[in-house]
């Protein structure tokens, strides 16, 4: 029994040497009181979208400008001078630069990095296509170049749902398997464009997500209902557990830093935003504030309650500066 407390007692003192609270950087609210459903952001740009419409739309960190960029049913993530969402059946990219829309027939859940574009391909038992994954019974991945105009499938289709993420030649993508009516089996998987090799990452039957940004790919496993943050170097082929709370999920990656949200679980668990760094080994506890982390460079931005609105709905999205 001793032995058991002074190993707890080392362990607690481990995570708490290596957990900080953020005490360097800025919180700033740019965007107030709508109802929020997402956000994503690449240099000054933050896109979201809203219920109310519904609709995707951009807001501009040094001119102020806020854009409204069609109707959606998805949030829209953007890269470079490119933001892709799905419509009520299709995949819209639209170049920030030009204007210039491509639509993708028949699409959803986007991804997108440089000129390559990542969805899902969705059809009823009878053939016809299907506007949602989860309305159909066949769904595949697929990838296009919208350089080359040339359209890849990359996996076949089955009775599964797909989730990915993009960094320059690597595709990541979570594929969630129906094993019988009440039981699905997710794993994740790496695909290399050039070699078109497909490696695994977790095939543990609980990773959730997935998201990659240079070497690091980040998810979420799902275990006897705790939920927590895993990470994998693809270079050094290793795999580390990040959290252990059992309550963190959305993870985000960007350099060797990875954000996520972790829920409230009792007096010995603050909720919020938090940050990992990979290279030194410590967690940072960011902000209270509850929902869709995601990070570029020095920025985090996420959404949480507005003051202003009796309206739970209602979301306001925040700005967190690191290096401000």
């Amino acid at each position: 029994m001793g032995n058991k407390i002074i190993h707890l007692a080392l362990v607690l003192i481990f995570l708490i040497s290596f957990t900080s609270i953020a005490n360097a950087g800025k919180e700033t609210m740019i965007m107030d009181s709508r109802l929020i459903t997402g956000v994503s952001i690449y240099g000054d740009i933050v896109t979201w979208a809203e219920n109310f419409g519904p609709s995707a739309n951009m807001y501009n960190l040094t001119t102020g400008n806020v854009t409204w960029l069609g109707h959606a049913r998805t949030c829209p993530s953007i890269q470079g001078d490119k933001v892709t969402w799905c419509d009520e059946e299709n995949v819209v990219v639209r170049n920030i630069s030009t204007g210039k829309e491509v639509e993708i027939i028949n699409a959803n859940t986007p991804a997108i990095y440089g000129d390559n574009l990542v969805y899902v391909r969705s059809k009823y038992a009878d053939g016809q296509p299907a506007h949602y994954q989860h309305a159909a019974e066949y769904n595949s991945l697929y990838l296009y170049n919208l350089s080359t105009n040339e359209e890849t499938q990359l996996t076949p289709y089955e009775h599964a749902h797909f989730y990915s993420s993009i960094y320059e030649n690597k595709i990541v993508w979570g594929r969630a398997n129906q094993v019988n009516s009440g039981e699905w089996s997710r794993n994740i998987s790496i695909y290399d464009i050039p070699t078109k090799r497909v490696s695994d990452i977790s095939r543990t039957g609980t990773a959730v997500g997935g998201k990659i940004y240079g070497n690091i790919v980040a998810w979420v496993e799902l275990k006897n209902e705790s939920w927590d943050i895993y990470m994998r170097d693809i270079a050094k082929h290793e795999t580390h557990q990040v959290t252990f709370d059992g309550n963190s999920t959305s993870p985000d990656v960007y350099g060797d830093r990875i954000v996520w949200l972790r829920y409230s679980a009792g007096n010995n668990c603050s909720s919020g935003i938090y940050m990992y760094n990979v290279s030194t080994n410590e967690t940072t506890h960011i902000t209270y504030y509850i929902d869709s982390p995601t990070i570029y460079d020095d920025k985090i931005v996420y959404t949480g309650p507005s003051n202003d609105t009796e309206d739970p709905a209602d979301k306001c999205i925040y700005l967190y500066n690191l290096s401000a």
